[in-house]
């Protein structure tokens, strides 16, 4: 069923640039940089002000046959084995670049993997209220991206969009801490009331770095 990935892979500053590079000789293009910081949990760094890291993301779907060459790729010239050189990580993807919907048979039971991401989209400001709530479950590291929401009130009285600045957190959790952090979040943060935010999960088939150990 599935032939296609979404690879994605959080790294430090100024090194997307040259994983595109090196993609690029295995034929595959596009992809998505995005500017992120990473969240140290460490109680010193936390007192030094110097928790989070700047980081990059790059998002790029790519045919599942590339996926043991890009992640020997990242293991071999990035060397993200090591603590705190990045990570790399696939998502299934059951169909891309179709808008019909999927049949019960082809969609994937997050079950079947060990691990999951956690997307967690809220106001700015508000993800390291998110993260500060996460570790109440456990030692949990996550990336937080900025971005914005985009969209018109129903009762404005102007067509102008509003793009309030969002806060996009992602982590990358065990299958058995993913309900006590949705649990958390949705009570701490309101995620079930309007304009708070929104928090969803999608399968990870693969992890590559210095997570694992």
């Amino acid at each position: 069923m599935n032939d296609q990935s979404l690879f994605l892979s959080v790294l430090n500053r100024g090194k997307a640039e040259q994983v595109l590079s090196e993609m690029r000789i295995l034929g595959l293009t596009g992809g998505v940089v995005l500017l992120g910081e990473g969240t140290v949990s460490n109680k010193f760094l936390e007192i030094l002000g110097l928790e989070e890291t700047q980081k990059e993301v790059i998002f790029l779907p790519i045919e599942s046959r590339f996926e043991d060459a890009i992640h020997e790729m990242m293991l071999e010239s990035f060397n993200i084995k090591r603590k705190r050189q990045g990570i790399a990580f696939s998502i299934p993807i059951s169909r891309f670049g179709h808008s019909s919907n999927l049949s019960e048979n082809e969609r994937f039971d997050p079950q079947c993997f060990d691990h999951q991401c956690i997307f967690v989209v809220v106001n700015e400001g508000k993800g390291r209220e998110v993260m500060r709530n996460v570790r109440r479950i456990g030692e949990v590291g996550g990336t937080i991206i900025h971005g914005r929401g985009a969209g018109v009130p129903a009762e404005s009285f102007f067509p102008i969009n509003i793009e309030p600045q969002k806060d996009i957190v992602m982590l990358l959790v065990k299958n058995e801490a993913v309900e006590p952090i949705k649990e958390c979040l949705i009570t701490e943060m309101d995620l079930d009331q309007p304009s708070k935010g929104i928090i969803f999960v999608l399968p990870v088939s693969r992890i590559t770095g210095a997570y694992q150990a």
